[in-house]
């Protein structure tokens, strides 16, 4: 069987001079989030310069994994970091990182979850069939040069703590920032 990412890789061509897209990745969903690193990964090695941005639960997949029953994850304190304001924190927000799938393996599908059995099959169908799991298309695509941002109030709402709650390097930057980076893309897609 052949490596997907190794085969994107080969097929990188020199980008052309302006072409850019964006994906924005809002839905926590398994199935959603391959498309969105398909989608972004292929488009990179196609030439053309992505960026990928994480609203809500679409950054979800980016942290790194932990099980819904880790004391860690529901006792361990709100800690600081890039794009936080520790002194508006509210004590729902342990409640919210508590329930919050944490990493590439633990999310859900968006159809036929089946209180996560769903995606367990998802994952073992595309093992047996030799296709890239998500968290191999996360470093792939990190790999191929497309860039991962994070949007600033996801960040302080939901208790991120960056870089320490993340598999790969991701920015921190706000609503306006995506605006500009739209209206200068060639490509957008919404996840």
């Amino acid at each position: 069987m052949s490596d997907p990412i190794s085969t994107m890789k080969s097929a990188t061509i020199t980008p052309k001079q302006g072409k850019r897209g964006t994906v924005l990745l809002v839905s926590g969903a398994l199935d959603k989030a391959l498309l969105a690193f398909e989608v972004a990964a292929g488009f990179q090695a196609m030439g053309m310069e992505m960026s990928m941005w994480f609203v809500l639960y679409g950054a979800n997949c980016l942290r790194k994994p932990q099980s819904l029953y880790s004391p860690a994850k529901w006792f361990s304190p709100l800690r600081g970091g890039i794009g936080r304001t520790t002194a508006t924190d509210h004590p729902l927000q342990y409640l919210v990182k508590g329930l919050n799938p944490s990493g590439a393996d633990h999310l859900p599908l968006s159809q036929l979850n089946f209180g996560g059995i769903g995606p367990w099959i998802i994952r073992k169908i595309m093992r047996r069939k030799g296709m890239a799991q998500l968290e191999a298309l996360i470093f792939g695509a990190r790999d191929l040069g497309v860039r991962f941002t994070i949007c600033q109030i996801c960040v302080d709402a939901m208790a991120f703590s960056l870089p320490d709650d993340l598999i790969v390097e991701a920015e921190v930057k706000g609503v306006s920032a995506y605006y500009r980076e739209v209206m200068d893309a060639d490509y957008n897609a919404t996840l």
